[in-house]
């Protein structure tokens, strides 16, 4: 297909005052779409899925938990989001020179062509979008309990309070690289599952479930009733990874936040605690410890090889 018939319908037409979408209407539609720089309309600031559970209850029982919500940005983001039957899109945004890179799906909602001027006003400034922006339902993943309750050996990557967005959505990443049944992280301390997140995640976020419990220290504890040996993550620890993961067939890894770490309460509920051995000494000029991010990709390594 050519690239002219391709984005056919994509054409703009603009004068002075304002930007006109031309043949991007279904068929017996005779009015034009304008956008004048796209209004924010804050009726549809949190979009929601037709299907989605009530999110008080979803949060209480860990059912129904939202996989992004609000604007997603960037090439890999957006294209997975639009790959993905389970999404509900609500708006897209596209600049005129980023039309012929994507290809937007038959049955998606109708793009608009906005001036980058006016796709930045609905992301941070700074944002790398690659020239495209779309605002999604969110998504809703199977509860925690069923996804454990699965037989077979496994992996289930469970985050204590980490909040920097870049981070889980490096996790994200490793949690497909090394096939993760499912990432947990805590309801009230966990970064929106949007935005920057879903960028960092390259398209992750719509593949791996993403679990939010109450209380991570009880969701360990139903963890162990279904079979799966918990290991926290701790510099402190004499017991190394390698050693004690040895023969587990199903593993739950805790990750705790950099420099305060694991919280009590989580370390005493965890079966075991083990560390990455370290070859630098604890003093100025040599590293003390490990971005969260990176421990985890050793971890998974260690625990899948």
């Amino acid at each position: 297909m050519s690239k002219n018939s391709r984005n056919s319908r994509f054409h703009r037409k603009s004068d002075k005052n304002d930007i006109k979408l031309d043949e991007m209407r279904p068929k017996g539609q005779n009015s034009l779409k304008k956008a004048y720089g796209i209004k924010t309309h804050s009726s549809t600031t949190r979009p929601r899925s037709p299907n989605l559970l009530d999110h008080g209850r979803a949060q209480k029982n860990g059912k129904g938990h939202e996989g992004g919500t609000g604007w997603i940005w960037g090439a890999h983001a957006c294209k997975a989001v639009l790959a993905n039957p389970r999404r509900t899109v609500h708006e897209i945004l596209l600049t005129e020179q980023s039309v012929s890179r994507y290809d937007i799906p038959e049955g998606a909602c109708r793009p608009k062509i906005v001036l980058t001027q006016a796709l930045i006003k609905n992301i941070p400034r700074d944002a790398v979008h690659q020239g495209i922006a779309l605002k999604a339902a969110p998504l809703e993943w199977q509860d925690l309990d069923t996804i454990a309750k699965k037989d077979g050996e496994g992996i289930i990557l469970v985050l204590d309070q980490i909040t920097d967005p870049q981070n889980v959505g490096a996790m994200l990443r490793l949690c497909s690289a090394f096939d993760v049944r499912a990432l947990v992280m805590q309801t009230r301390n966990a970064p929106p599952l949007s935005g920057a997140t879903a960028k960092v995640a390259v398209g992750c976020l719509e593949t791996i479930p993403v679990c939010l419990e109450v209380n991570i220290s009880n969701t360990l504890e139903r963890l162990k009733k279904f079979d799966w040996m918990i290991t926290g993550l701790d510099g402190k620890t004499n017991s190394d990874l390698k050693t004690s993961i040895k023969g587990n067939k199903r593993n739950v890894l805790v990750m705790g936040t950099e420099g305060k770490g694991l919280r009590e309460r989580v370390k005493k509920t965890c079966d075991q605690l083990s560390k990455i051995p370290m070859i630098s000494n604890s003093m100025p000029g040599h590293a003390e410890s490990l971005n969260v991010a990176t421990a985890a990709a050793i971890a998974l390594y260690e625990i899948r090889r």
